[in-house]
């Protein structure tokens, strides 16, 4: 599973840097215009799934409770994006 949480986080985290990148960048693609809320919050919440299953699975904790920790992650941070 460890695997699964590793490439979920750096999905998101390449999303969010992409995102951000074209914004600094100040072209005239805007990924708001494109994407909206929705695709903030889905990559923030690839990043809290991938951070909270992850930190789960390092400390010891069995396979379906990761997984929990994993799904709440994803919620708080998709919910936190969605507030901006």
């Amino acid at each position: 599973m460890t695997v699964i949480y590793g490439v979920v986080l750096i999905a998101g985290l390449l999303a969010i840097g992409g995102w951000v990148m074209i914004q600094a960048a100040g072209s005239e693609w805007d990924p708001a215009r494109w994407f909206g809320t929705a695709g903030r919050r889905w990559s923030s919440a690839a990043v809290g799934f991938g951070m909270g299953g992850l930190s789960a699975s390092f400390a010891g904790w069995g396979s379906w409770p990761a997984v929990l920790a994993a799904l709440l992650a994803a919620g708080a941070l998709a919910v936190l994006a969605g507030r901006t």
